[in-house]
């Protein structure tokens, strides 16, 4: 495909694009497209310098592409003897963390990042607007996500003196599989958009520090790239105790479900965290202003009033997601993937309670970040109120949470209520971009270091972590040497039960699915 025919097709009229070397033909797409418009006019006819592969490689897999569009839009090679006759690119794009060069900006330097929100304020400056407001959003005016973020405030810790505190264990399990510390790297979309590395990177560094990962089912990396990192970097560091969840969206089509569970079953992916929050995307007011500025900024046509396809069901946007899962398919996703399952996105009591009933090996409460429904409730609320009603599933269920945790102590707050381990996601996202893979290791443990023999070596540099310093420290001050000892009665819930009127809540016999 010669590049100066290419060069023609950079409108909405007719919009082609280079990826990979191929060119492809999206005009049909693009109002079908879940990013937007903007996404693939900015690359229509683009570059004599790149293409739109780089912007591409952040949010999909190789194969994205080629799966989407059908043969006929799948335009052939190009031929790169002509590259120069193609469309001038309009800049470059912004630097990732680890392109940044050290003595750019002192006042940035990643050893004055203490606590997790330090890697926030930095990554804002070095993402891109996209990947900033893509990470930072939540559903309509945020409530969501201010109340997970307000929750952990509204519990204090009861500390017991006069103990043995010289040795502090944070190891713990999940699915059964041991890991070093409480938390997990929990899964978040398109890591690709804040560096490279992407999901990957997430891999390495989890393996290297022996955490679980939970990657999304909508990656820059393909899973099973994923995988081989992981196995690669557990091999490096020895320890073992990582093992990565995949986390499913179960889409519209079963057959294309299936074909993922397989997937990550032969990438040895150890266990299923079925997303079942996410029947539409929520409104997300921040991104939806974004998209509509870079239209107006490309001279995107403004839908007739007319037009058909201009309609707008309020959460229509399903992205290929089922709007259809109830609990009776349960059964044949268990069937097909044979192993653990946690069921992400419990937000009441009851659902807790059949989740139990229906034989899962664990419960993950989360609002999704605070991304979905506007006003939903925070984790920490939601486990309260399973413990005063259905104490059994705590019994019967591992519990996972998430929600905006940014402390050491935020995670033992949830570990004393009966957590098994908390889900942490945008802050690594921050990391990440701020600095690259070195930042996700600074965050969860210490500095990076490229030498696998020095990452073991407890160095001046084990100073400068963050998470692991915060909880070893808060399990000392609280008098506690093991996960298995943090109990409820080392924490004080009056401030968040005030919140919550639990009186009112009925204790319902429903069963809206055959047990």
């Amino acid at each position: 495909m010669d590049a100066r025919e290419v060069a023609k097709h950079g409108s909405a009229e007719s919009c082609w694009v280079v990826i990979h070397g191929e060119v492809y033909d999206v005009t049909s797409y693009i109002s079908q497209h879940p990013g937007g418009a903007t996404v693939l006019l900015r690359w229509a006819g683009k570059t004599n310098l790149k293409d739109a592969t780089a912007e591409y490689a952040k949010v999909h897999s190789p194969s994205t592409v080629r799966e989407t569009l059908s043969k006929a839009k799948q335009l052939g090679p190009l031929d790169e003897t002509t590259r120069e006759y193609m469309r001038p690119d309009d800049g470059a794009a912004p630097k990732h963390g680890s392109e940044v060069a050290a003595g750019e900006d002192t006042a940035s330097h990643i050893n004055l990042c203490v606590r997790i929100d330090d890697f926030t304020e930095i990554a804002r400056k070095r993402v891109s607007e996209q990947a900033f407001v893509y990470i930072s959003s939540a559903a309509d005016t945020q409530q969501s996500h201010q109340d997970n973020l307000a929750q952990w405030s509204k519990v204090t810790f009861v500390p017991r003196v006069l103990r043995d505190v010289s040795r502090v264990d944070l190891s713990t399990s999940m699915f059964g599989q041991r890991c070093a510390m409480p938390f997990f790297i929990a899964a978040t979309a398109l890591v690709g958009l804040t560096h490279p590395d992407g999901e990957a990177g997430l891999a390495r560094a989890a393996a290297a520090r022996g955490l679980h990962y939970s990657p999304s089912t909508y990656t820059s990396v393909p899973h099973a790239t994923i995988a081989k990192c992981h196995r690669q970097a557990a091999a490096a560091d020895g320890s073992g105790d990582s093992s990565l969840f995949f986390q499913l969206y179960v889409q519209a089509s079963k057959d294309n479900t299936l074909a993922r569970i397989r997937a990550a079953k032969e990438s040895g992916y150890r266990g299923l965290m079925i997303t079942v929050d996410t029947p539409c995307v929520g409104n997300r007011d921040e991104d939806r202003r974004l998209k509509a500025r870079e239209e107006l900024e490309l001279g995107v046509p403004e839908p007739r009033s007319g037009d058909k396809e201009a309609k707008v069901v309020p959460g229509s946007n399903s992205g290929g997601l089922s709007r259809s899962l109830s609990w009776g398919d349960l059964a044949w996703i268990r069937e097909a993937w044979a192993g653990p399952i946690a069921l992400k996105g419990i937000q009441s009591e009851e659902d807790a309670r059949l989740a139990m009933e229906a034989g899962v090996e664990a419960i993950y409460l989360s609002n999704h970040g605070g991304r979905q429904l506007h006003s939903a409730p925070p984790c920490l609320a939601t486990l309260l109120r399973i413990r005063r009603r259905y104490p059994e599933v705590l019994e019967r269920c591992e519990v996972f949470v998430d929600g905006a945790a940014t402390r050491g102590g935020d995670i033992l707050k949830a570990i004393c209520l009966g957590a098994r381990a908390v889900g942490i996601g945008r802050p690594f996202l921050y990391a990440m971009g701020a600095y690259g893979p070195q930042g996700v290791h600074k965050a969860i443990d210490s500095e990076f270091h490229h030498d696998p023999l020095i990452l073991h070596s407890h160095t001046s540099a084990d100073l400068h972590a963050v998470l692991r310093h915060e909880m070893e420290t808060t399990m000392a001050l609280l008098g506690a040497t093991s996960i298995t000892e943090l109990k409820d009665n080392m924490v004080n819930v009056a401030r968040l039960e005030r919140d919550l009127d639990l009186h009112s809540v009925r204790c319902s016999n429903e069963r809206p699915y055959k047990l």
